[in-house]
């Protein structure tokens, strides 16, 4: 019982000492590449340069430069895509290489070293020069320029705050990539040689080292699939995960060229301690059951391989041919070497140049080691104040926003008059959205929806009555040189005229505004729409949204029907009021209300603020409800006109103006860029709060 209970604690102190082994080869070797390619200096800025070209990449950091333009010059958000797209060919272009190494490079080592004086500054005055040719052809008389010395500080893409200790760190990493290797293998090759058999132990040392390091590889093969996976289900929309999926793709090749490298240490140790090699030997059924489970390992992991990355594997086939060859010339060498009289000390030299050959591999190039405003409604009362509840809708007013859909922040809009989207207006208190619906078609450029041929004229004509024809010339021959081509059926879409200037899905938009209601129970909505697409396909895809509970529908006409008070619709849940410029829906929907028999306004072409009216426009005269139309048209300047005319000094006289022209208290206040000015507060001012 007493040996038995010996060989039993000797078997485990063996498995034990092995698992150790193994699990500082795996931690080596990831060290050993994580030192090489990334804690250099020079190698970190290659690879930077080779993620920065990958096209995702090179779109969000676009993205990310046209923010930093626009915080400089407002205006230019009219010409946002323009921008984002030259800044993104910019970002991409293979002649940068040398900047971009040569300006990564010394900001890493300031960043990790602690070294250098000023941040590190890349300019981008090439940048700004294509870009202000570009906003002079599409709009000649544009007053907005970009400043020549635009920088584009590099650290505050990463943050600005970097720990103290990312230097002891780094050298942890050094050190782990220098020793675990060396201590993986001497505990395997001491593991061996202690619990072999005596004049076996040379043999016994190379068969523990092989065994540990095929199962280090395989360890190391499947955290490598299993990152892989992880990586290609990134978000390459965002520049996090474009970043993480580029740079996994530039630094996979390397972790499985030292999982390569683990692999074929372990295969020549295994071949290397036996009596003999004999190819037909593979093809056998193994008789030792870990080495039967290592077999059914490997070709399990194998098959994962060839699912989870096919054209990897292939390609790695090729590699792996030669690879064999390789060491079954290496094992038969050591086998020659094992058997001959001075078996012990040969057995030592190999297992040392083994063991110098993975420290050189591992090792840096570089020896200077790199170290180191209004608020959302409470819940309580309606929409955000108890004294609403008791009011009737036409007693209030309401904040709105003109061409609601039209978002800085959505991409690829052209002239966009809002600083973001939909549901964040709504997030920030906008009540009233008046947006414009048209029929558009998907085409073959991510991100592009071409207006369908029926509705195209019109768009175009609109267009070029809004923005200019030089103007839509320009866009449209960007737009143009994409190579578009529609496809699918035509289907409604948020558009400002033509939707290749800019387009929002509008069933998307609606199935978020449902989700926005169901989370806010006290707040009334008002759509005010544009209307080209027809009311059955309107009515549509609001009941495929699931509004249509939602959506109020009044008891009668203007003229006799008496409006509910907020706190009515709020407990009734018919708190959604829809209404449409150009056509009602009629008996067959009567909850799309004609817009201009229940709404009058005032007109909205202005071109200075000393041009705003309050006359009549559209609508009866006895129509109940009142629209303010308060913005610039000319969008040259649309951001810093809308700081100008938003502001209350020049916002709230207007309206209270109207309200005593038109005996009409203004329930829809209208403007661009609600968040310049005090949008808000005038309509509490109106509300009498």
């Amino acid at each position: 019982m007493a040996r038995l209970d010996s060989r039993t604690a000797l078997r485990v102190a063996h498995a034990a000492t092995v698992a150790v082994g193994v699990l500082l080869l795996v931690v080596g070797t990831i060290a050993g590449v994580v030192n090489r390619e990334i804690l250099d200096a020079d190698r970190f800025a290659a690879h930077v340069d080779a993620v920065r070209t990958d096209p995702d990449v090179a779109r969000q950091l676009g993205v990310v430069i046209t923010e930093r333009l626009l915080e400089e010059q407002p205006d230019l958000v009219a010409l946002r895509p323009l921008v984002e797209t030259t800044a993104t060919s910019v970002v991409a272009s293979p002649t940068i290489s040398p900047l971009v190494r040569s300006a990564v490079a010394p900001l890493y080592r300031a960043i990790v070293l602690g070294q250098g004086g000023d941040p590190l500054v890349l300019r981008l005055a090439d940048v700004a020069a294509v870009v202000v040719g570009v906003v002079t052809e599409v709009s000649p008389r544009a007053d907005a320029t970009i400043p020549s010395d635009l920088d584009v500080q590099l650290s505050e893409l990463g943050g600005q705050e970097y720990d103290a200790g990312v230097v002891d760190r780094v050298h942890r990493v050094t050190w782990l990539a220098r020793l675990c290797p060396v201590l993986g293998l001497l505990l395997l090759a001491g593991a061996g040689a202690l619990f072999a058999r005596r004049g076996a132990r040379v043999r016994g040392a190379l068969r523990d080292v092989g065994r540990g390091a095929l199962a280090a590889g395989l360890l190391l093969a499947v955290v490598l699939l299993l990152v892989g996976a992880l990586s290609r289900h990134a978000d390459r929309a965002t520049l996090g995960g474009a970043v993480r999926h580029a740079g996994w793709a530039e630094l996979a090749g390397e972790f499985w060229l030292a999982t390569g490298l683990v692999v074929t240490v372990g295969a020549i140790a295994i071949l290397a301690s036996r009596d003999r090699l004999d190819p037909r030997e593979l093809l056998r059924p193994a008789r030792d059951p870990l080495e039967a489970t290592g077999r059914a390992v490997v070709l399990g992991v194998a098959g994962l391989a060839l699912v989870g990355d096919p054209l990897r594997v292939a390609t790695l086939l090729l590699t792996v041919a030669g690879v064999v060859l390789v060491v079954w010339g290496i094992a038969s060498l050591l086998v020659t070497v094992v058997r001959a009289p001075r078996a012990r000390t040969w057995g030592v030299v190999a297992l040392a140049l083994l063991v110098a050959g993975w420290i050189v591999l591992v090792l840096p190039t570089e020896q200077d080691l790199p170290t180191g405003r209004a608020a959302l409604a409470s819940g309580e009362g309606c929409n955000g104040h108890v004294e609403l509840c008791s009011r009737r809708y036409d007693e209030v007013s309401f904040p709105a926003t003109h061409n609601s859909m039209s978002a800085a922040t959505t991409p690829n809009w052209f002239f966009p008059e809002q600083p973001d989207g939909i549901i964040d207006q709504l997030d920030h208190g906008i009540r009233v959205l008046l947006v414009d619906s048209w029929y558009g078609q998907r085409t073959d450029r991510r991100g592009i929806v071409a207006t369908a041929e029926g509705s195209r004229a019109k768009a175009e004509a609109e267009a070029r009555a809004t923005y200019g024809d030089a103007t839509v010339d320009s866009a449209l021959r960007l737009r143009n040189a994409f190579g578009l081509t529609p496809r699918g059926r035509a289907e409604p879409y948020l558009c400002h005229a033509l939707c290749e200037l800019g387009s929002t899905r509008w069933l998307d938009n609606l199935r978020e505004t449902k989700d926005w209601l169901d989370e806010h129970p006290t707040e009334v909505v008002t759509l005010f729409v544009q209307d080209e697409v027809s009311p059955e396909d309107t009515a549509d895809v609001i009941e495929r949204a699931g509004l249509l509970p939602y959506v109020y529908t009044p008891a009668g006409g203007p003229a006799d029907s008496g409006w509910p008070t907020l706190g009515q619709m709020v407990d009734s849940g018919k708190r959604l009021v829809v209404l449409m410029e150009g056509h009602g829906g009629g008996d067959e929907y009567p909850w799309l209300l004609q817009g201009f028999r229940w709404v009058q306004d005032t007109p909205f072409l202005f071109r200075t603020p000393s041009d705003f009216t309050c006359e009549p426009n559209r609508g009866p005269a006895d129509a109940p409800l009142f629209l303010v139309n308060h913005w610039i048209s000319d969008k040259r300047a649309t951001v810093t006109n809308a700081e100008a005319v938003n502001a209350r000094d020049v916002l709230l006289p207007r309206v209270e103006r109207c309200q005593q022209e038109r005996g009409m208290l203004p329930n829809f206040v209208a403007v661009d860029y609600y968040d310049r000015g005090d949008l808000l507060g005038v309509v509490d001012t109106l509300n009498g709060f």
